[in-house]
């Protein structure tokens, strides 16, 4: 059991606390992991990359010096997990893809999230362990979405928490509630075609999968949900989302909940109706049908 969060605002507000407000009504869904998305477009490349100790900082910044200038660079101390490492970059966007591909291929190093319109949050623990351990940006957005894992089928790891994130199509964030049975086939599958795991998360093997099928398809996330639905086995609801759409598809069985408030001022979707009293005690929620996807343009 999981929790998932999502919002779309039509104004621009704090999306972070939303979500983390949001994310701490259904903290008893998952005490291992918490994280968060946004997306606001910036001018720099930003990236958020764990390193297994601080020794691989060195070999971290070079890998990016290749790619543009480094503007500003903060290394987040270890805390009760590893450490973390954003950079600023003055690059060519159209190279995120390839310096995500390149980092990730080195063992103890593991982005997070890279681009001019992304931004990652994640922490093992409690939501307060995500709140102490970084300074998070609070600036105004539109979109975001968030999860509170609890781990079953692999370990407690910072880079095993959500939201996931591919170099196969970077700007694309994922959370996931439920478990896939075809994971090692799907794992397979996709390292055939260059991808780099960098955990046992079955989440992770989906976000690669939805993030090959957007690559494929110039983009199309309605699309991309439903290849990944049709190629997936087990009960699932996944929320993804990109700088420009956000969606969700649940599997055919339709076991994990998955909720949805849509109104003049916003979209909420989660894993339980109290999450939506951040914006209104009063509204009421429908269940998201079975084998269902949809997708909103931001």
């Amino acid at each position: 059991m999981c929790g998932i969060a999502g919002i779309v605002s039509k104004r621009e507000i704090d999306i972070s606390t939303s979500l983390l407000k949001m994310l701490s009504y259904i903290q008893h869904r998952g005490p291992d992991a918490s994280g968060i998305a946004v997306f606001a477009k910036k001018d720099k490349v930003t990236l958020r990359v764990s390193l297994s100790s601080e020794d691989k900082k060195e070999e971290l910044i070079s890998i990016v010096k290749k790619y543009g200038t480094i503007e500003d660079s903060n290394l987040v101390p270890a805390g009760k997990t590893i450490p973390i490492m954003e950079i600023v970059i003055d690059m060519d966007s159209l190279l995120v893809p390839e310096l995500h591909m390149a980092i990730n291929k080195v063992s103890g190093l593991a982005v997070h999230s890279i681009g001019n319109d992304i931004k990652i949050y994640k922490e093992c623990g409690h939501l307060d362990q995500l709140t102490q351990k970084y300074t998070i940006d609070t600036g105004i957005c539109r979109h975001g979405i968030g999860h509170v894992r609890m781990a079953t089928e692999s370990a407690e790891d910072i880079n095993a928490a959500h939201p996931f994130v591919s170099p196969f199509y970077p700007t694309l964030a994922m959370v996931h509630n439920g478990q896939f049975t075809n994971y090692f086939n799907m794992r397979r599958f996709l390292e055939s075609k260059g991808a780099k795991f960098k955990t046992m998360n079955d989440s992770e093997a989906a976000s690669h999968l939805i993030a090959y099928a957007m690559r494929e398809n110039n983009g199309d996330l309605e699309a991309a949900l439903r290849y990944a639905a049709e190629q997936m086995d087990g009960i699932f609801c996944i929320i993804a989302s990109t700088d420009k759409q956000i969606g969700f598809v649940k599997d055919k069985l339709g076991i994990k909940p998955l909720l949805l408030v849509e109104t003049e001022d916003y979209i909420l979707m989660g894993s339980e109706q109290i999450e939506f009293n951040v914006f209104d005690a009063n509204i009421y929620a429908d269940e998201m049908e079975p084998g269902e996807v949809r997708v909103w343009n931001v």
